[in-house]
């Protein structure tokens, strides 16, 4: 994702951009929007989508379900729909006794949900594993298979990850017909043989593709003449063969490639009638990113997830610098459709605090959490954080409300808060961005809880900190490092 050389290869194994893989730390940190100056409130956030949230379909509050969506009873018809420039699914698996919901962006529609409310594809942020950040080019099916069997054995998917994504280097050209290849040394069993091997564990797989003729990292299959395996011009083809292959999320990758293709594989996988998760990066290098209401784009209406910035790298400034840009598009993201600020690092050299920072800045970010780590030989301190489901239940939680930063009580100290589901409960992050330890007070006011007295829990130590008034003080937050609380008001 972030090696320049690759760009030139014909056959490798990509992720975000070729263009946007030549990244140095210093692009990262200057790619940095609004941050810790941008305006606050101290009434706390309220629980609306905003400006995002009309397209694809409204979700009521309480009535979303995991990624994918499970068929549910009683359901009544979806109230999704085509929401402004959305699409409209295919008809959806019904629940017992209920009738077939539709669903609000891409792919087809997840089930009608218990209660009468419509599923929504992608409801909560996707959880995963992508493989660029760690193999590049360099996998294969039996890394595949190892990676779907770790995620079981580690406990992983019982903690909430569902899929297992390919990148790029995948492909090997088009068949006659012009149908996708894969490369049959990567996968001799053949993509889809790894599709049901991957189901067959109880999750769910992705795959990558570009809106251009080539793929981000130079891949232009066949030899003599060269085929396109980009999907550009191929969108509607290209969607049925991801279907038939038994896919559940499709990562789709700018590369200096054509930004009107994105509707064009909404709609083609829409028309596909299978729930596919539609991930898209529309920015095309560091001074070319498309976070929302920058760029002709409506986002919303078009992908579950996008990029909102550069790629990342195992640094705290990359970090810190996807933090500042995401911080002012909260009212885009909400059930269906999600700011990403790119994959997760933890367990790629960064400092143990500097890990447990940047989950749980993205679990209040509500971005999706796709693990980029070998996550067949992870440490265990690695796999603490990436299984901690009381940080990850702040992530998923059902009102899909991204969190805001609300206080900055010194350059460098931030206090981030999420509305979370129940009456006056919030998630907390304080954040130290010094070079020191240092003390952060969180203010009911400013975290948009009522006066008077609140219970504090501590998500990382997993400990009830008692009944306070009025604010709570984290005494000694290491350095790039947090304190992250659930704060419920007291009846």
């Amino acid at each position: 994702m972030k090696i320049v050389e690759l760009c030139a290869l014909v056959v490798c194994f990509g992720a975000l951009g070729c263009a946007n893989r030549g990244q140095t730390d210093e692009e990262a940190t200057a790619a940095g929007g609004g941050g810790a100056g941008d305006a606050t409130s101290t009434g706390g956030e309220s629980g609306a989508i905003g400006a995002g949230g009309a397209n694809g379909g409204a979700v009521g509050t309480g009535g979303a379900v995991a990624p994918g969506g499970a068929n549910g009873t009683g359901g009544s018809t979806g109230a999704g729909g085509s929401g402004s420039g959305g699409v409209t699914g295919s008809s959806g698996a019904t629940g017992s006794g209920g009738a077939a919901s539709s669903s609000g962006v891409a792919g087809s529609d997840a089930a009608a949900g218990s209660g009468g409310a419509a599923a929504v594809l992608a409801a909560t942020p996707p959880m995963g594993w992508n493989s660029w950040n760690t193999f590049e080019c360099n996998m294969n099916e039996t890394l595949i298979k190892a990676v779907a069997d770790a995620f079981v054995s580690s406990g992983m998917q019982a903690a909430g990850y569902q899929y297992v994504n390919l990148d790029d280097c995948w492909m090997d050209g088009r068949d006659s017909s012009g149908n996708l290849q894969w490369n049959a040394s990567k996968f001799p069993s053949g993509i889809p043989a790894l599709a049901t091997y991957v189901h067959g564990k109880g999750l769910k797989i992705g795959i990558y593709e570009t809106p251009n003729t080539e793929t981000c990292v130079g891949i232009y299959g066949g030899i003599a003449p060269a085929v396109a395996v980009g999907s550009l011009g191929h969108e509607t083809q290209d969607a049925k063969t991801f279907a038939s292959w038994g896919m559940d999320y499709l990562k789709y990758d700018l590369c200096k490639g054509d930004r009107n293709s994105f509707a064009k594989m909404r709609d083609a996988l829409g028309a596909t009638g299978r729930s596919i998760v539609y991930s898209i990066n529309p920015g095309n290098g560091a001074n070319d990113v498309c976070p929302p209401n920058t760029c002709s784009l409506n986002l919303a209406s078009i992908a579950n997830m996008w990029r909102i910035g550069f790629d990342i790298n195992a640094s705290w400034a990359s970090i810190t610098s996807l933090i500042d840009q995401d911080a002012p598009l909260y009212s885009y993201a909400g059930p269906g459709h999600w700011n990403d600020p790119d994959m997760l690092e933890v367990g790629k050299g960064l400092a143990a605090n500097e890990d447990r920072a940047h989950f749980s800045m993205w679990s209040i970010l509500a971005a999706p959490l796709i693990a980029g780590n070998d996550i067949r030989s992870m440490s265990s301190a690695t796999t603490a954080v990436l299984t901690n489901t009381e940080v990850i239940a702040v992530d998923q939680d059902s009102l899909g409300v991204q969190g805001r930063l609300v206080a900055t009580p010194a350059t460098n100290l931030q206090v981030w808060s999420k509305t979370l589901s129940g009456t006056n409960v919030r998630a907390v992050v304080l954040l130290n961005r010094t070079g020191g330890s240092a003390s952060i007070t969180a203010t009911w006011s400013a975290v948009g809880l009522p006066a008077g007295s609140a219970t504090v829990r501590d998500l990382w130590g997993h400990t009830d900190l008692g009944t306070f008034t009025g604010s709570y003080t984290a005494n000694g937050i290491p350095s790039h490092g947090v304190a992250m609380l659930k704060i419920t008001s007291s009846p």
